[in-house]
């Protein structure tokens, strides 16, 4: 069994295909190695790009929120008129009374209709 399998390696025609076999991997193996790095420049150049644009889009952001805060004077001032108690308490609320808020429309609908649903389940 030996010299049968030592004589077909051996072989003219079994040497030649097993060196046609290898250098036509070889060559695939280049061009895939050659597409691969071709991909991974361009996939390279894209981080790059896209790392660039979110700076330049964080920087815009950024100075939006500053002219935003200029424009409504200091933070402290905000965090301030925020949880100022209003003067009159009456008007606040007879305010409230005569313009309800839009969510508490919502809410009080969602209540009926939960209310609803669940009449019907009992």
């Amino acid at each position: 069994m030996t010299d049968a399998l030592r004589r077909t390696l051996a072989h003219r025609v079994t040497s030649l295909a097993a060196s046609t076999a290898a250098l036509v991997m070889g060559v695939l193996l280049a061009i895939s190695w050659s597409t691969w790095t071709t991909q991974r420049t361009a996939l390279e150049r894209r981080i790059t790009e896209l790392t660039q644009q979110q700076d330049r889009s964080q920087s815009l952001w950024k100075a939006q929120l500053a002219a935003c805060h200029a424009a409504a004077g200091a933070p402290e001032r905000l965090t301030e008129a925020a949880y100022e108690a209003p003067q009159d308490t009456r008007d606040a609320t007879r305010r409230l009374l005569t313009e309800q808020p839009e969510g508490i429309d919502v809410c009080a609908r969602m209540e009926s209709a939960d209310e609803a649903v669940l009449s019907t389940l009992k």
